[in-house]
């Protein structure tokens, strides 16, 4: 699971990153609005972490101009204001959940678990459920629905694999997909996305998984059950 992080502080911005990264989660930072909008826009994050004080926009109308463009990752406010009129304020303009500064790092992941999931899937801790298959993204297996043996993915194939089962049976687009594995900053040939998808369709037939990955003509790819 990738998680983007917008917070001016530094100091605390590195203190919930690396929370988030002991946990097993991918963790970008974005110090500015500006930045933070872009990022979340990619389609690259599972879950976004905004401060509603940011030093160029504030964190409101960045969630206002997220939803406005029909970005539905799920977003959880973070700041010290901790009036009813703020909760309001900031779930009527679109966000999933708000939690005080300062919180507990326990909170902060139940929370994310919470908004992460999906009708498709059930998270278990770090590891995710759909379509019969169940993915550990820290162990980077795969195992099938009353198969103990786990098949062993690379980094890349877990990224990928878990961008699908998030969204079981919808189309992903490629651009989301390959801002998920190879970041939202970096240009990758879609040639490099055939190939990876190829090859994990390749390891899934082969280990008898009740799901396929289909590719939607002009859209992406996305997975669905045999």
């Amino acid at each position: 699971m990738r998680v983007l992080l917008v917070e001016d502080t530094p100091r605390l911005a590195e203190a919930v990153a690396e929370i988030l990264r002991k946990s097993g989660y991918g963790a970008d930072v974005a110090q500015t609005g500006f930045d933070g909008l872009g990022m979340a826009a990619s389609g690259a994050y599972d879950v976004v972490l905004l401060d509603i004080m940011l030093p160029d926009m504030s964190g409101m109308d960045l969630l206002r101009d997220l939803r406005a463009a029909g970005e539905t990752v799920p977003v959880i406010l973070l700041t010290a204001r901790q009036g009813v009129g703020d909760r309001v304020a900031g779930l009527d303009a679109g966000a999933d959940d708000y939690l005080p500064k300062p919180f507990h790092a326990s909170e902060l992941l139940a929370r994310i678990r919470a908004v992460t999931r999906r009708p498709a899937t059930y998270c278990v801790g770090n590891a995710i459920e759909a379509c019969g298959m169940r993915l550990d993204g820290t162990e980077r297996t795969v195992a099938c629905t009353g198969n103990s043996e786990a098949l062993e993915l690379t980094e890349r194939e877990a990224q990928l694999l878990e961008a699908l089962m998030r969204r079981a049976g919808s189309a992903v687009a490629r651009s989301a997909l390959m801002a998920r594995v190879w970041g939202p900053t970096v240009c990758a040939d879609e040639n490099r996305l055939e190939v990876l998808v190829h090859v994990l369709r390749d390891k899934l037939e082969a280990c008898g998984a009740p799901t396929r990955i289909e590719t939607v003509r002009g859209v992406g790819y996305r997975l669905v059950e045999r």
